[in-house]
């Protein structure tokens, strides 16, 4: 399945993906990101955009706990990111928080937690020792992005050196090599 150009749907689809690597999972489990646990990438993703979305106006209020039960308060947050991207009034306010501090929610969304759910999607899945093949023209549409910003993306934190993969690797593997990731987590027997 594509992923579609319009915003609400985007998310839809990407949240989707990550929503079904949130199953049965071992939230304790290290993950590719260096230093965090399965249950720390739900917890990040909540954690940077639930300001946006306070100052467009909404509450985010949570009845699952981010550190307790990572999948609940994931699938709560979930239906508030995409309630928020449906309403044409908060998706184009401007939020005072987040990447692009100054920009519509929905361009925040677009351009940063849209591709940060993306990739979190790959890095969950391996912490459970599961392979996950990303929608390979959004992974390039997003390896593209990354490349255009050069030494900047690794100066800014958040994403190690570049790991050497093979010419055929899949576009999934040659974004999450790029940003740093081992290409073999959680597969190694």
């Amino acid at each position: 399945m594509s992923v579609p150009k319009d915003t609400a749907e985007r998310f839809r689809v990407i949240a989707t993906g990550f929503t079904e690597q949130t199953r049965d999972n071992d939230w304790d489990a290290p993950t590719p990101c260096e230093e965090w646990v399965a249950r720390d990438i739900v917890g990040h993703l909540i954690s940077w955009f639930a300001p946006a979305l306070e100052d467009v106006g909404i509450a985010v209020e949570l009845t699952g706990d981010k550190h307790t039960d990572p999948a609940g308060a994931w699938s709560e947050f979930a239906d508030i990111v995409s309630q928020a991207l449906e309403d044409d009034n908060k998706a184009e306010a401007l939020v005072t928080r987040g990447p692009i501090p100054g920009q519509s929610l929905e361009t925040n969304a677009r351009g940063f937690f849209i591709p940060d759910v993306f990739m979190h999607t790959w890095d969950l899945a391996r912490s459970q020792g599961r392979e996950v093949e990303l929608d390979a023209d959004f992974a390039e549409t997003n390896l593209g992005g990354l490349r255009s910003l050069g030494e900047q993306l690794q100066a800014r934190g958040g994403f190690g050196p570049p790991q050497e993969v093979s010419a055929d690797a899949s576009s999934t593997i040659r974004l999450m090599a790029y940003v740093g990731r081992d290409p073999n987590f959680g597969l190694e027997s």
